[in-house]
C-alpha cells in the first residue's frame, strides 16, 4: 500500500497500531505472563485513550468505532463474573480485554485502517523472510537462529529456564520466526494470505500467496493449515461465483494441482512430519497435550457437567470450573490444576454460557453480512481457529476481527 494514501496520524495512533501488529510477538517477553510487554502498554495506552474520550479529545461511538455486540458481551461477562464470584472485583484479564477492544477499535478507524494493513503486511513479510533464513541455516548446519531476543526476559508460563528455551528453539526441527511457537506464526500469517489472494491489483499476488502457503506448511502447524484451508475455500467460492470464465478455469486447475501436489507433499520430509503430528487433527484422545480430542471435545465434557442455569448463563468462577473439570468424564486428560486449555468456543460457553455464545455469534454475523470476500475469508479463518485454539480475546483475536470488520465494503483498501 502506498504511503500517499494514508491519512495523517498522531504519534499516539502510530504507537497503538504498531502495538496491535507486534503484540503477538511482544507477549513472549516480560516479567510474568500476566504482565508481558504486550499487556503492559495495552493497559497504559488503553487508560490514556479512555481519558481522551472522557475529556472529549477523541470520539468513540458504539456501532461505529466498535461493534455494539462487543460492549454487550463485556457488560454481560462482567455481570456473570460478579454474580458467580460473590461480588468480587472484575479480574485484570477481563479489564485488559475490554481496554484492548476499546483502544484498538477506537484508534484503527476506517481512515487509519490502511495504516494497519501497511504495518501488518510489512511485519508479516519480515517474519516470513526471517523464517526462510531459519530454514536455510537449519538445513545446512542443523542449527537455526532462534528468533528469541535473549536480552529480554521471557514471560511464558511453560518456560522455567530461558537459556534452555532458546537452545531448544535453535535445535527444533520446526521454525517459528520471531514467535514462541510455530502455530503462532501460521496463525499470524492467515490474514496476510487473504489480503494477498484478493489483491488483484498486485501483479505478484499469486506468487506472494504461494510463498505464504508454503511458509505455513513448513511450520507443520495442523491448526494453521486448517485455517488457511478455510481462507482458500472462501477464495475458491469467490472465484466460482464470479462471471469470469478464467476464474472458473483457475479453480479447476487449482483442484487438479492440489490432487497432484498433496500425494507428492506427503512423501517429502515435511509431509512425513505433518503425518507424525496428525494427532492434532484426531478426535481420539492419545494422551498428548496437542491431540485433536483436547482441542475439539474435552471442554464440552466439562460443560456437560454444568447445571442447567450454568449452561445458559455461564460461570466465571475459576474454582467452580476446576471443580467441574474434576467431575467430568475425561478429568484424567488434564495434566494438573493449572491445565485449563479450552478452545475459543468452549471458553465462551464455560465462562458466559449459551447467552454469551449467542452474543458472539451475533457479532460474527454482523461482520459477515454485507462484507466483501476478503473480510469474510479472514473471519472464517478466525472462526476455524476458535474451534481449535485458545484464541478467545487474545491479541490475535482483535487483529482478526478488526481486519474482517474494517474490510467491510472497503475493497479499495486492497492496494497492498
Amino acid at each position: 500500500m502506498k504511503s500517499s494514501v494514508l491519512s495523517p496520524a498522531s504519534f499516539f495512533d502510530k504507537v497503538v497500531i504498531w502495538l496491535l501488529v507486534l503484540s503477538q510477538i511482544l507477549k513472549t517477553y516480560g516479567t510474568v505472563s500476566y504482565w508481558n510487554f504486550a499487556s503492559i502498554p495495552t493497559y497504559i495506552l488503553g487508560l490514556v485513550f479512555l481519558f481522551l474520550v472522557i475529556s472529549k479529545k477523541r470520539t468513540f461511538r458504539l456501532g461505529t468505532s466498535m461493534p455494539k455486540e462487543c460492549f454487550i458481551f463485556f457488560a454481560y461477562w462482567a455481570i456473570v463474573h460478579i454474580l458467580t464470584n460473590q461480588g468480587s472485583v472484575i479480574p485484570y484479564n477481563t479489564i485488559e480485554a475490554a481496554l484492548m477492544f476499546v483502544l484498538f477499535w477506537g484508534v484503527v478507524t476506517y481512515e487509519q485502517f490502511p495504516r494497519l494493513v501497511k504495518y501488518y503486511t510489512w511485519t508479516a513479510w519480515v517474519c516470513i523472510a526471517f523464517f526462510a533464513v531459519q530454514e536455510i541455516t537449519f538445513r545446512t548446519s542443523g542449527i537455526r537462529i532462534s528468533g528469541i531476543f535473549s536480552f529480554l526476559p521471557i514471560a511464558l508460563n511453560e518456560v522455567s529456564d530461558a537459556s534452555s528455551f532458546i537452545v531448544n528453539k535453535m535445535t527444533s526441527d520446526r521454525g517459528a520466526s520471531f514467535f514462541s511457537e510455530p502455530a503462532y506464526l501460521s496463525q499470524y500469517l492467515m490474514p496476510l494470505l487473504a489480503i494477498s489472494l484478493f489483491n488483484k491489483k498486485d501483479k505478484k499476488y499469486i506468487l506472494k500467496s504461494v510463498i505464504i502457503v508454503i511458509t505455513i506448511f513448513l511450520t507443520a502447524s495442523g491448526t494453521g493449515i486448517i485455517a488457511i484451508g478455510a481462507v482458500l475455500a472462501v477464495y475458491m467460492l469467490h472465484l466460482m461465483t464470479s462471471k469470469s470464465i478464467v476464474s472458473k478455469l483457475f479453480v479447476m486447475f487449482l483442484f487438479i494441482g492440489t490432487f497432484i501436489f498433496v500425494p507428492y507433499f506427503l512423501n517429502t520430509e515435511i509431509g512425513e512430519k505433518m503425518l507424525s503430528r496428525q494427532s492434532e487433527l484426531s478426535f481420539e484422545y492419545d494422551s498428548g497435550s496437542r491431540s485433536g480430542f483436547m482441542r475439539l471435545y474435552r471442554g464440552l465434557y466439562v460443560y456437560d457437567d454444568y447445571s442447567v442455569s450454568e449452561k445458559i448463563f455461564g460461570n466465571d468462577n475459576n474454582a467452580a470450573i476446576k471443580e467441574h473439570i474434576s467431575h467430568s468424564v475425561f478429568a484424567f486428560t488434564f495434566a494438573d490444576d493449572n491445565d485449563t486449555f479450552f478452545n475459543g468456543v468452549q471458553y465462551t460457553l464455560l465462562r458466559t454460557g449459551l447467552i454469551g455464545l449467542l452474543i458472539m455469534i451475533m457479532l460474527h454475523v454482523r461482520i459477515f453480512k454485507q462484507n466483501n470476500s476478503c473480510g469474510r475469508a479472514i473471519l472464517m479463518g478466525f472462526v476455524t481457529l476458535m474451534f481449535m485454539e485458545a484464541v478467545f480475546f487474545g491479541n490475535n483475536m482483535i487483529l482478526y476481527l478488526i481486519f474482517a470488520e474494517r474490510f467491510k465494503n472497503n475493497a479499495q483498501l486492497l492496494e497492498v
